[in-house]
């Protein structure tokens, strides 16, 4: 006989004999495989790592700058805009003076076209108080040929400068006749109008004189006055004058003469 079935009899022997030498009642022992040693042990770890994690503590918080709170919204605050500056401009050629009236001195002038600051007003005299334009300091502007623009509700109201002394007109300049003479077959209709440059600025009015007499009077501020309707020879002529005047006095006379034809 070989000895591998000489093995196999002798183990199978022994197991026989471990078998019933086992007490009574004790379960029989279990033959673990190789394969069923795997699973347990896959199953242990398993269990295990389960277990570690129901048992570990929270991970560590990153540490990362906290983002800032959002800003805090803030009202909207709608702020009044400021009154536009006021401004004057003029539909005629207008002088500024020191004062309300042709009694007061001019200082500046504002023409059509340009635009001045207005710092003031006098409601009762119609003036405006403006920057000058062509110097500092300040001039009343009457308001007849003037368009204020802007508010003006805030202007302060300005006292009326006490009144100058006057002095006499300047004379008048460049008088001359614009004359029609008719011829009748004997003698000439004359008619027409003189005209002047006013060179002065205070004058209360003009007097008008014919043939060296005074004849009437023309309002200040006046350049023309119509030639009386007389009949003069061929050849003949007449003389007017124009003269300012005011309080203080009187300018001295311009005459111009006049013939027909």
């Amino acid at each position: 006989m070989t000895n591998r079935p000489r093995i196999l009899y002798l183990t199978l022997a022994v197991i026989f004999l471990f078998a019933c030498n086992m007490p009574a009642g004790q379960p029989p022992v279990q033959v673990v495989t190789a394969t069923q040693d795997l699973a347990m042990t896959i199953t242990a770890q398993a269990q295990v790592i389960q277990s570690g994690a129901q048992s570990a503590p929270p991970p560590a918080a990153q540490d990362t700058p906290a983002l800032p709170p959002p800003p805090e919204a803030t009202a909207t605050i709608s702020q009044t805009p400021t009154p536009s500056t006021p401004t004057v401009t003029v539909s005629k050629n207008t002088n500024c003076r020191t004062g309300p009236g042709k009694s007061y001195e001019i200082t500046d002038s504002l023409v059509i076209g340009q635009t001045a600051q207005v710092v003031g007003k006098n409601t009762a005299t119609n003036y405006w108080i403006i920057k000058r334009l062509s110097g500092s300091g300040e001039c009343w502007l009457w308001g007849e040929y003037a368009t204020v623009s802007g508010d003006v509700s805030g202007l302060k109201e300005y006292a009326i400068p006490a009144t100058p002394t006057p002095t006499v007109p300047k004379p008048v300049s460049n008088l001359s006749a614009n004359k029609i003479c008719f011829f009748d077959g004997v003698n000439y209709q004359l008619g027409g109008f003189i005209t002047w440059q006013d060179k002065s600025d205070n004058e209360d009015g003009f007097k008008i004189f014919f043939n060296g007499n005074p004849h009437g009077n023309a309002p200040a501020d006046a350049t023309t006055y119509a030639i009386p309707s007389i009949f003069v020879v061929p050849g003949g002529s007449i003389s007017m004058g124009v003269q300012a005047y005011n309080s203080a006095g009187k300018a001295p006379l311009k005459e111009i003469i006049i013939t027909c034809p």
